[in-house]
């Protein structure tokens, strides 16, 4: 009996470490979260501000809607593209934008999952990106340090390439980061369906916790991107003080 009590008693605690140091308010309990989570809650975070990172995945038509929304709110994305499915509209214009500072991240060649793929078909996916990338025109010296794997991938075989690559890897996990020098981070959704009661709950709160929130956007998926809600997130993390 006493080592049931003593285990309900590990699970209160680590629940409530979870909590606190990685809040989990929005979006479905997965197990990513809670891995991501865990990660977080064991290491030693240094972050004296809160910040804001937004990456709108895919690449596809809806960035034109992105970036006229950053312009007008003074905040610039990062586009998490699949190079080769980029129209020569969105190459372009990336290009353009990249050098107003705009960040461009890998999101898989085709955006084929990588879940089931070896370390050297991850990494010959990620050398193409960068080609297709430079074919294009995109300065793939100026690329961001984050990698989106495509479908959330998260395997030891993907954190690996990623983490050989020198690079940071977003995840599926619906977290807040303590802080940016996390190797893995979570990333919160913004869509038509988002509760902007609970969004305004969770930044305050991870304002408080000086966290690192990332905000998610599939800007080209019709019906999902809402340019009103996205507006309204940015504002408060403005009126909260939050650096981007």
């Amino acid at each position: 009996m006493k080592y049931i009590v003593w285990a309900a008693v590990g699970l209160l605690l680590a629940a409530a470490v979870l909590w606190w140091r990685a809040p989990v308010l929005t979006g479905p309990l997965t197990k990513q979260t809670l891995y991501v989570a865990l990660i977080d809650a064991l290491s030693k975070h240094d972050a004296d501000v809160a910040r804001c990172l937004w990456i709108d995945d895919d690449g596809g038509e809806g960035v034109f809607a992105v970036k006229r929304l950053c312009d007008e709110l003074h905040v610039k994305a990062t586009f998490a593209v699949c190079p080769a499915k980029l129209s020569d509209r969105v190459a372009d214009s990336l290009f353009v934008w990249q050098q107003e500072g705009f960040g461009i991240a890998l999101h898989g060649l085709n955006h084929e999952s990588w879940r089931d793929w070896s370390e050297t078909m991850i990494r010959n996916d990620l050398q193409k990106c960068r080609r297709v990338l430079a074919q294009r025109g995109v300065d793939t010296l100026r690329l961001s340090m984050v990698i989106v794997p495509p479908h959330a991938s998260n395997t030891s075989a993907v954190r690996r390439v990623v983490k050989e690559v020198g690079c940071k890897m977003v995840t599926g996990a619906h977290v807040v980061n303590p802080d940016s020098s996390m190797k893995q981070w979570g990333r919160l959704w913004v869509t038509s369906d988002t509760d902007m009661e609970g969004m305004r709950s969770l930044l305050e709160r991870a304002y408080r916790q000086r966290g690192f929130v990332v905000i998610g956007t599939h800007s080209s998926v019709t019906g999902e991107f809402s340019k009103e809600k996205m507006r309204a997130v940015i504002r408060m993390t403005r009126q909260l003080g939050y650096e981007w």
